[in-house]
């Protein structure tokens, strides 16, 4: 495993919310679209096989759109939201399927580079009691999502020693 180069990566949910709640018909796009999120990724993947190291891949964590649509729009007024929403296309779970797209773009980036992948997105999907793996912001792994993740790292570690 001290080979190995251990690649975290960053949710593609970045935007400039209070923009997009101010003008909701205006043209937004994400602070990293989804080409150089890819990009951004296969540099890392080609800077670590540089200096000799066997990159790998960390899937993204699930997230809870309704707590991540509380958490982007805390201090926001109620037509803020409105607009917000509106920008979602009246649905709050787009916030979900952007975030699915990043997470399919690190699935398909590690096939064609040929580069394992910790798959942490399915272990808690599985879980029943999936919400309690995040944070109240609905991203961010809470103790036992890192939990979680880190028996996702000790198997590959013991499938490496095997």
């Amino acid at each position: 495993m001290d080979k190995t180069f251990i690649i975290e990566p960053e949710s593609g949910l970045q935007y400039d919310w209070k923009a997009i709640a101010a003008n909701p018909s205006g043209k937004h796009e994400p602070q990293i679209d989804l080409v150089a999120y890819k990009a951004l990724y296969s540099n890392r993947i080609a800077q670590a096989r540089a200096r000799g190291l066997e990159p790998v891949l960390v899937s993204l964590p699930i997230m809870d759109e309704s707590r991540y649509f509380a958490f982007i729009t805390r201090g926001m007024s109620m037509q803020e939201r409105k607009n917000l929403l509106y920008w979602l296309g009246g649905k709050i779970e787009r916030l979900r399927n952007i975030h699915a797209l990043y997470n399919l773009a690190l699935f398909r980036l590690a096939s064609v580079q040929c580069v394992h992948i910790i798959d942490i997105t399915s272990p808690m999907l599985a879980c029943a009691a999936y919400d309690g793996l995040l944070e109240q912001d609905g991203v961010t792994l809470s103790d036992a999502g890192k939990e979680l993740v880190n028996a996702e790292f000790s198997k590959l570690k013991a499938h490496e020693a095997a």
